[in-house]
């Protein structure tokens, strides 16, 4: 092994030095490399959008050679789709799991702001910008996730006469919306819409919506002893009376 002094002859003979990685272990992990990249891509893309981000800003953050970023991804717009593939490989592995889906969506509530937020400021400007174009695979794996819905609706989660693609686009569109109506979501609620004490209140709301809509009680339905507190309840809020 190389120490950060020493130095070796190059082909011409001369004597050349060699500079570590900023750590050591990833020149022996190509999958932490890879993780290392996309991290620092998630929060270059969350900040810069697809068109403002620069590949040598996500290099110098992931602490590895530029050349590594076209070694693993090829490009700019393969990181990207790298990146995009994924975020929804993770909503579609929650929403292919065995918990209902109003558990779902409450877990996807919860998922991790800081994370989630970047990943979604990411996907609003590719939005916006119209660019670049979500790759085929990305679209397949939302089909799937509609897909799910259906099966979903034909074991009674979900009312039927719902259409299974309004729903999945309303309830992804809720559960993003404290990050990306943050000001909307701070005056309608009175509360700091990134605070772990909102999300779970509001996490909570969105699936007694979805549990409301199913077809049949879940297991063990009907009003619990001592219901979570909802957003309202919170502040403190007249309840409509029944």
């Amino acid at each position: 092994m190389i120490d950060k002094d020493e130095h070796t002859p190059d082909s011409a003979g001369q004597r050349k030095r060699h500079r570590r990685s900023a750590d050591p272990r990833r020149r022996h992990d190509p999958e932490r490399t890879r993780q290392s990249i996309m991290d620092a891509a998630n929060e270059e893309f969350g900040k810069h959008g697809f068109k403002g981000a620069r590949v040598e800003r996500i290099a110098a953050a992931a602490g590895v050679n530029h050349s590594l970023i076209t070694y693993h991804f090829g490009s700019k717009k393969g990181l990207y789709d790298a990146l995009t593939e994924r975020w929804i490989t993770k909503g579609a592995t929650m929403m292919g799991g065995a918990e209902p889906f109003a558990e779902i969506v409450r877990d996807y509530v919860r998922w991790e702001h800081d994370d989630k937020l970047q990943i979604i400021r990411t996907l609003v400007r590719a939005e916006l910008d119209g660019k670049p174009p979500p790759p085929d695979a990305w679209a397949n794996r939302l089909l799937d996730v509609v897909a799910e819905t259906r099966k979903r609706q034909d074991r009674g989660e979900i009312r039927a006469d719902l259409d299974a693609g309004a729903l999945t686009l309303a309830f992804f569109a809720a559960t993003i919306a404290p990050e990306v109506l943050p000001q909307l979501a701070a005056t309608v609620t009175g509360e700091d819409p990134a605070s772990a004490e909102f999300l779970d209140r509001y996490a909570e709301q969105l699936a007694r919506v979805l549990y409301a809509l199913a077809e049949v009680p879940r297991a063990g339905a009907g009003e619990p002893d001592d219901p979570p507190r909802g957003i309202e309840e919170a502040q403190g809020g007249d309840q409509p009376s029944s």
